[in-house]
């Protein structure tokens, strides 16, 4: 990278892109406001992207994926692992995993002790313990920053709404944010709904399992409105079957907040369907998402979520995201089987990952 760098950067504070200059050595990263008017330059730069859904834990399991690989090399700054690994896993993922994982990381602990492993975590419910689960969370306070339960017919049995009263308890016991998996009925979002507060996480709204998410006509349904009201955070959540073109798009003809683009990327989701960060940003960019507000579901809105307050700081950068919005015609596919044909797509340059600049490996 030249000394000098032209970038249209994106100001987190004002969700807006302004003119500036990139410039300093490995250590000493600083952007310049130069002028807010039309752009100077195609490179963007944001401050780094996080992925509020992933699963890293590599080797475990049928989820856990390489971090790298889905981190840094193409744009995400930091990743958080949703729920992959467990109280009685962690140890095993902080000693042999994460050391050497570059990408700075995150855990959201499953309620399950054992993490998400396969399709149904709840198999020995004697074993999920709210106790246990806030104190493994108080060993791990620079690590582990929720709670996480999967609520679906695809991993619910008989428990009920169990799972989640437990990982409610937890997480206020622990006073940190919860994620919960939504996907089909039973459960329902109504009966469940009295167990989030806010700063939680409702992931994978825009699947395309039906249930009571969302009306007809794309408007929440009642129980996702008192969420939305309450202050519980949104969360794409692509991965391999929960992203729905159809249910995105009639959501986003209405009012709605600014939503976290996590991609649950785990071993099925990174060879198809969602493939990386850039490839997610690309197919809601085309389905009409503001770039500013595809930039704050990657930037301040995860940052806020995880209580990250000097994430979005550029005077000095520490961590941040180089790209470019290029000409690419592609048919992208949803977990329906829907398709799309965008004609332009996100291509990562390169991130200032802990203050040294690192160049992304070819893509598209």
């Amino acid at each position: 990278m030249n000394d000098k760098t032209l970038v249209r950067y994106y100001d987190a504070d004002k969700n807006r892109f302004l003119n500036g200059e990139l410039s300093g050595c490995d250590g000493d990263w600083h952007v310049e406001y130069r002028n807010d008017g039309p752009a100077e330059t195609d490179l963007f730069l944001s401050p780094g992207w996080i992925d509020m859904h992933t699963h890293i834990f590599d080797g475990f399991g049928l989820f856990g994926t390489e971090a790298d690989a889905v981190g840094w090399k193409t744009g995400t700054c930091l990743l958080v692992d949703a729920g992959t690994v467990g109280e009685y896993t962690i140890h095993g993922f902080t000693k042999y995993v994460a050391p050497a994982i570059e990408t700075n990381i995150r855990l959201f602990l499953c309620i399950s002790p054992i993490g998400v492993i396969f399709h149904h975590d709840y198999n020995a419910m004697q074993y999920l313990d709210a106790d246990r689960c806030a104190a493994c969370i108080a060993e791990y306070p620079g690590l582990i920053s929720g709670v996480k339960v999967r609520m679906g017919s695809e991993t619910i049995r008989h428990e009920g709404l169990e799972p989640l009263r437990l990982a409610s308890l937890a997480a206020r016991k622990a006073n940190v944010p919860m994620m919960v998996h939504v996907g089909g009925n039973p459960p329902y979002l109504k009966d469940m709904e009295p167990y989030f507060e806010k700063g939680d996480i409702l992931t994978h709204v825009f699947n395309g399992r039906g249930g009571d998410v969302w009306n007809p006509d794309g408007t929440p349904s009642d129980a996702l409105q008192k969420l939305i009201d309450r202050g519980v955070w949104l969360d794409v959540g692509h991965g391999s079957s929960s992203f729905d073109f159809n249910v995105f798009e009639r959501a986003i003809r209405h009012p709605l907040p600014r939503v976290l683009m996590g991609t649950d990327l785990h071993q099925s989701s990174v060879r198809k369907l969602v493939r990386s960060m850039p490839v997610l940003l690309s197919k809601l960019y085309g389905c009409g998402v503001s770039l500013e507000d595809i930039l704050y579901g990657v930037t301040a809105g995860p940052a806020m979520a995880l209580g990250l307050t000097d994430w979005c700081r550029l005077s000095t950068v520490r961590n941040a995201t180089l790209f470019r919005i290029v000409d690419h015609t592609e048919a992208y596919e949803d977990c329906q089987g829907n398709t799309r044909t965008f004609h332009r797509a996100f291509l990562t340059e390169g991130v200032i990952l802990n203050g040294k600049y690192r160049k992304a490996p070819a893509q598209l």
